[in-house]
């Protein structure tokens, strides 16, 4: 590897697998359909899709081929879409076969096909896409099918002729299905979708990425367009696992435990719920019909990276990433010195939880069970959601009807999220910060503790100039100089600042923020505040400011008084400090 090269293991095992895989040489490749014979049994790829579209190759994976039974799946979400479930199933059931893939067994009761992925069940799933003719019915489903490849995709139209003419065994299923009524359309017609469909062409890159839209909940990994619902998306995904490999699926199944489909041609897709695609080309297949070389990468692949979907769920992370109360974790905002102390006295009446990685039912239990014992005295629940990428249904479900509950019991309920996605009905404010969402609960903490602050802080009241004595407060005076802001307004040239009445806002790069309200000191002399913030008033708001210049004058005319204020912004830092210790 040269150092440009980035490392690339998933793609390495994907090449070392196909190298030692290639030596399989049992199986044959199909010649029912004499143009399927003209495989050439060599060919081999292996592509696997990440849900967010990267894709890693071994093999033959741009190689054409056509996709055979490898379509019933993706052509069964398109009737899904099209139809709705209760239609789809009144005409086509969902039960394992245990038969064949060309199985003329048919359910006893209803004369319907026993699932959609066997040939019977295919032909009359192929017949509920919509459109008023099989042309049109073919259309809508090759236009699907490019969706889920992401790309436009062609018929081999040697393949369909081949398969026309030998398609015996299919029009007898399909004349006995009209015959019980599940197919309801001509059988020719029914028949030229059907062929068409299975005549298609793809490739091992397309199913890979086909599979992964299908483990995506239905949304194109690399277009982003959602293809088929969530919904349409997890009853593909059930059928694939129990009759996807036909009377194979039990022991697939057991070893694999993957949503798949096999294919004569020599290829199949499998899909892991919420993680990849998988796309798999060999022409070679097993006596029932799968590839054997197919069947060998799922198996391994499986066993190396414990991918059976049955494996025990194991978090990489935990839950949640801190569960602290008000007393140990503030907002930015500065505070003076009476605030301090209240919420030291008083934080641990709000509790936050900051959430992280993505989360299901699992971690959704594992958070209110954390959250449930500890919250005796608590008033305020702030849920921090700003690493939490993805919230499932039932982790959302679940969070609500607890906080809900919490409302109930007089616990308010505050959220950070960035991305402002109003998730949790019961919370009474939702903000894009922790920072923000602690400030919220603080302000009514103290509201409710009687230090609402005052519409003014006088300079004599300020906490750093308080114990100054008079004459060095005098000196002071005479160079700070009293400033009035509008909304918008910023200070320049500032060394120190103290706020009389109103709220300032000090940002710079990299997202860095800070609040001062009446009575709190700000700018650089504080030692407290990040280098490089400006300063600007976000309400009218007055100011008593040390300008740079005035400070290098009050150090060469008065070093005593600026060594006393120094001494008095230390003793502040100190009692900050002091605080904070042992959080």
């Amino acid at each position: 590897m040269n150092e440009f090269e980035a490392p690339d293991p998933i793609g390495g095992v994907l090449r070392l697998l196909h190298e030692r895989l290639a030596a399989l040489t049992s199986g044959e490749v199909a010649t029912y359909i004499p143009e399927l014979g003209t495989a050439d049994p060599s060919w081999f790829g292996i592509a696997l899709s990440t849900l967010d579209g990267h894709v890693y190759e071994a093999g033959d994976v741009h190689r054409e081929f056509t996709i055979q039974s490898v379509s019933k799946p993706f052509v069964y979400a398109l009737a899904l879409a099209d139809r709705g479930l209760d239609e789809v199933l009144r005409r086509v059931g969902v039960e394992p076969s245990g038969e064949a893939f060309n199985s003329i067994r048919l359910d006893s009761n209803t004369g319907r096909p026993l699932n959609p992925m066997v040939n019977a069940g295919a032909i009359v799933t192929a017949s509920l896409a919509d459109g008023g003719t099989a042309d049109e019915r073919f259309a809508r489903i090759r236009s699907g099918l490019s969706e889920f490849a992401g790309r436009e995709l062609e018929v081999d139209d040697r393949v369909y002729a081949s398969e026309s003419h030998t398609g015996d065994h299919n029009r007898a299923l399909a004349y006995l299905m009209h015959g019980t009524g599940a197919l309801r359309c001509g059988v020719e017609d029914a028949l030229r979708v059907y062929f068409g469909q299975c005549s298609v062409l793809v490739t091992a890159h397309d199913l890979a990425v086909m599979a992964a839209t299908i483990a995506a909940g239905g949304v194109h990994p690399v277009t982003g367009r959602v293809v088929v619902s969530p919904a349409v998306a997890q009853h593909v995904l059930t059928v694939m696992a129990t009759c996807g490999t036909y009377d194979y699926a039990g022991e697939w199944l057991l070893r694999v435990g993957m949503p798949a489909k096999s294919g004569v041609s020599g290829a199949m897709a499998a899909a892991l719920p919420a993680q990849f695609g998988l796309g798999v080309f060999s022409p070679p297949l097993d006596s029932r019909g799968n590839s054997v070389r197919a069947i060998a990468v799922c198996e391994e692949l499986s066993a190396r990276f414990g991918m059976h979907m049955m494996r025990r769920a194991v978090r990489s992370v935990p839950a949640f990433a801190r569960l602290l109360h008000g007393d140990d974790l503030r907002s930015d905002r500065e505070r003076p010195a009476r605030e301090r102390r209240a919420l030291t006295e008083h934080g641990r009446r709000i509790l936050v939880c900051e959430l992280q990685s993505d989360m299901g039912f699992v971690g959704a239990e594992t958070v209110l069970r954390a959250i449930g014992a500890s919250l005796a005295g608590v008033e305020w629940l702030v849920l921090d959601l700003n690493r939490v990428a993805r919230l499932e249904s039932v982790a959302v479900a679940m969070l609500d009807a607890f906080t809900a509950d919490l409302a109930g019991r007089g616990v308010r309920l505050v959220v950070a999220d960035p991305w402002q996605r109003a998730l949790l009905t019961s919370a009474i404010t939702e903000t894009s910060t922790l920072s923000a969402a602690l400030e919220h609960c603080e302000d009514e903490l103290l509201g409710e503790c009687d230090l609402v602050r005052s519409a003014a802080v006088p300079a004599a009241e300020q906490d750093i100039l308080r114990d100054l004595a008079p004459a060095r407060a005098e000196r002071l005076a005479e160079l700070m100089r009293m400033t009035d802001l509008d909304a918008g307004d910023e200070i320049r040239d500032l060394a120190l600042g103290l706020v009389i009445r109103g709220r300032l806002e000090g940002r710079g790069d990299g997202g860095r923020h800070a609040t001062a309200v009446a009575g709190a000191a700000f700018g650089p002399l504080t030692l407290l505040e990040p280098v490089g913030l400006q300063w600007a008033a976000v309400a009218p708001s007055t100011c008593l400011v040390l300008t740079r210049d005035a400070r290098i004058e009050l150090a060469d005319q008065d070093p005593a008084t600026l060594a006393a204020l120094q001494e008095a912004i230390a003793h502040d830092l100190a009692e900050r400090l002091r605080e904070t210790a042992f959080r």
